[in-house]
């Protein structure tokens, strides 16, 4: 091909928010292009689709440690000559369509301080010379459904105070922190209403309210934690001693391209979330009150289709020898047709539903408001303004 192929390139069908993004079980379509300025020669046009999950950090004391799995690995031939001469494509531009269905087991996409869950598809044009060969990739993302149980649908509120000393004075200083949901969907707004009284000697800098992502990476039976905010409302005002601070519907929104909760069929990343209230006080202390959050999927925007009968895809955990082979396995298959089907070159493993890790960080009792402290929280939100406004004692 060479200087032949002016254009090589890999379009998928999909308009949500202008994001290559799929559900597991979803069928993907897409077009291979090629645009030539004169005849070309082409021995074979394929597409490949790869997904992978990858962990990796390294230890000062114990040295590195990696992990990895392989989810989808399924090539498709779009054109092929089963000729001694190769195809020829006259000048101008061709278009090389193709579909799959996606497994259902497959995990969402996910990148992280320590490990990465990502999907390509790469499209190969190789000409009758040995190395004339275009390639082009195109990344995408996966997003699983995960649906939210009515608890996580209701609020919850706590409130802690504690007891400072400067010098020779002490008083107290108490927080109070509602939310209205404890678990949302991507892209959804959570609403806070929060209350700080400062009837200490200590001076208050700051409020925060955050949502945060606990990932633990796993690797050669080590694991090791990373927390990391994906959201944040931060309000820097000054509370002395007889100051108050109110927040009433605070708006503070899920970002639409964070995983679900625990990032299922995925073995060596864990993902919980955590939504945090937290004041800062002068000299380097701090209060803070941290609700357990859950984060499901929307399937609003998305169409999905799932005709199990459809010729693409249809034997998926297949390889390409079994593939061509008939019922009885000794036998080449009459309807066998290889410029129709995909093939894997590995099988990716079924894991059972209950195959889960769990994550030490929802172990940690210190880090979590106790049952007595929550109760059933459900103000209506929608109509009220945002409000942060000081308060005296």
């Amino acid at each position: 091909m060479g200087s032949s192929v002016i254009d090589f390139g890999l379009a998928l069908e999909h308009d949500i928010d202008e994001q290559y993004q799929y559900t597991p079980g979803e069928i993907v379509k897409g077009s291979i292009k090629m645009e030539t300025i004169g005849r070309t020669a082409i021995r074979r046009i394929s597409i490949n689709i790869r997904g992978e999950g990858v962990v990796a950090w390294e230890d000062q004391v114990n040295g590195s440690f990696k992990a990895s799995e392989e989810y989808i690995n399924a090539t498709h031939v779009v054109e092929e000559s089963r000729k001694p001469e190769p195809i020829m494509l006259d000048k101008g531009t061709h278009c090389f369509d193709f579909e799959y269905r996606l497994p259902d087991n497959l995990p969402s996409s996910f990148i992280g301080k320590f490990g990465s869950v990502t999907y390509v598809f790469k499209a190969c044009a190789a000409g009758d010379r040995p190395g004339d060969t275009s390639i082009i990739s195109e990344p995408f993302l996966i997003l699983r459904s995960l649906p939210l149980s009515e608890h996580f649908r209701h609020g919850a509120s706590a409130k802690i105070e504690k007891r400072i000393w400067r010098k020779l004075t002490w008083g107290k200083v108490k927080l109070t922190a509602k939310v209205n949901r404890l678990g949302g969907t991507q892209g959804e707004d959570l609403f806070i209403n929060a209350e700080v009284a400062n009837r200490s000697p200590a001076r208050i800098t700051a409020m925060q309210t955050s949502l945060i992502m606990n990932t633990l990476y796993l690797a050669q039976n080590r694991a090791i934690p990373f927390r990391q905010i994906v959201n944040k409302r931060r309000d820097e005002y000054e509370l002395l001693r007889g100051d108050g601070r109110r927040w009433q519907n605070v708006r503070l929104s899920i970002p639409p391209y964070i995983p679900e909760t625990k990032l299922e069929f995925c073995d060596i990343i864990e993902v919980s979330y955590t939504l945090q209230f937290r004041i800062e006080i002068a000299g380097g202390k701090e209060m803070k009150i941290e609700f357990p959050f859950m984060v499901g999927s929307m399937q609003e925007g998305h169409e999905t289709s799932r005709n199990k009968n459809h010729i693409m895809n249809r034997q998926w955990t297949l390889s390409s020898k079994e593939l061509q082979m008939g019922p009885d396995g000794d036998h080449p298959d009459p309807d066998y047709d290889q410029d129709r089907d995909w093939y894997h070159e590995n099988v990716p493993e079924l894991r059972p539903e209950d195959s889960k890790v769990m994550n030490p960080l929802y172990q940690d009792q210190d880090k979590k408001i106790s049952q007595n402290n929550i109760e059933n929280f459900q103000p209506s939100f929608d109509e009220l303004p945002e409000v942060i406004e000081n308060t005296k004692l």
